[in-house]
C-alpha cells in the first residue's frame, strides 16, 4: 500500500486531522507528508488548510472511497463464500 493510500485511508473519517498526526501516524518526515498533502489538495482530493496545519478529505472523494471499500467487501464475501 503507498503512503498516499494509507493517509487516505487516515483521512476516511471525514475529520480534519493536523499534519503532525498524519506524520505519527504514518511515521513520515514533514516534508514527505507535506509533499502528499499538497498533491492531493492540487487535485482536489483533500481540504488542506495551510494556517491551521489540517486536512480532511472533500465529499467527492470521501464518496468514492466509500463505494470503493463497499465493491472490496462485497467482493470479500463473494469470495468467502465459494470456498
Amino acid at each position: 500500500m503507498s503512503m498516499t493510500e494509507i493517509i487516505l485511508r487516515l483521512l476516511e473519517n471525514g475529520k480534519w486531522h493536523h499534519l503532525t498526526e498524519i506524520e505519527e501516524k504514518t511515521q513520515l518526515n514533514s516534508h514527505n507528508v507535506k509533499n502528499i498533502t499538497n498533491f492531493l489538495a492540487k487535485f482536489n482530493f483533500v481540504k488542506l488548510d495551510h494556517t491551521e496545519q489540517k486536512i480532511k478529505l472533500n465529499r467527492p472523494t470521501m464518496k468514492f472511497l466509500k463505494k470503493i471499500r463497499q465493491i472490496e467487501n462485497e467482493k470479500t464475501l463473494t469470495q468467502s463464500a465459494f470456498c
